[in-house]
């Protein structure tokens, strides 16, 4: 059994602070820091369930610390960024939808 994996079956893909350290290679503190600048979120308030992140919040963390390491981006320029490709998304969900598919 994994300690840094909630044991309830519901929870079964929330990891432990610890483990996304570990999966992305970003310290504990930098992943605190994405938090307190809204980049990234944990799946419940940590003072209640501690500091648990779901798969999207990995994958994203991934993506920031790409645009970070690759292109140097500060945070301003991750938020905008992330933003963008977010609106992004958006609109070629829209442009599916109206084409029917």
């Amino acid at each position: 059994m994994n300690p840094n994996v909630p044991d309830d079956s519901a929870a079964a893909s929330r990891y432990a602070i610890e483990a996304v350290a570990e999966i992305t290679h970003v310290s504990r503190r930098l992943i605190v820091v994405y938090c307190q600048h809204g980049l990234i979120s944990p799946v419940a308030t940590p003072e209640e369930s501690g500091w648990l992140f779901d798969e999207e919040a990995i994958h994203r963390l991934r993506h920031i610390e790409h645009l970070r390491t690759e292109y140097g981006m500060n945070m301003a320029g991750v938020r905008m960024m992330l933003e963008m490709l977010g609106e992004l998304e958006q609109l070629r969900e829209e442009v599916r939808f109206r084409r029917g598919g």
